[in-house]
């Protein structure tokens, strides 16, 4: 009798111990990232170019703060914006991105290879 209260005993602390840190655990969930419609029309991801300054262009809300590799530009009434953009031989990434003041946001990163021949 004594054996099984022991093991009752020890059951029920353990069982308390695992309430404990099962209640104290904090849930942490990920700040929701809402999404602005954005495009980019040129260039194409993955497109060899021969000259090493490239037209950037694409639309975002009117609205949008948009930038590209970092550099922020102007997006008219509509929405659409263009930029330049010099490129290194080889493999390029170009960052495009846009967000609003509602903290909606996205990104477009495309490849572009500058092949100089």
């Amino acid at each position: 009798m004594k054996k099984w209260v022991m093991i009752l005993g020890v059951f029920v602390i353990l069982l308390g111990a695992g309430l404990a840190v099962g209640c104290s655990k904090e849930e942490t969930k990920e700040p929701e990232v809402l999404t602005i419609p954005l495009t980019v029309a040129e260039p194409q991801d993955e497109t060899t170019v021969y000259t090493s300054d490239i037209v950037v262009k694409g639309q975002a809300n009117s609205d949008a703060v948009v930038s590209v590799d970092g550099v922020t530009i102007e997006v008219d009434a509509d929405g659409k914006f263009s930029t330049t953009v010099t490129l290194e031989e080889g493999p390029n990434l170009i960052e495009v991105m846009a967000s609003d003041f509602e903290g909606n946001e996205g990104t477009i990163v495309l490849t572009v290879i500058y092949d100089k021949q």
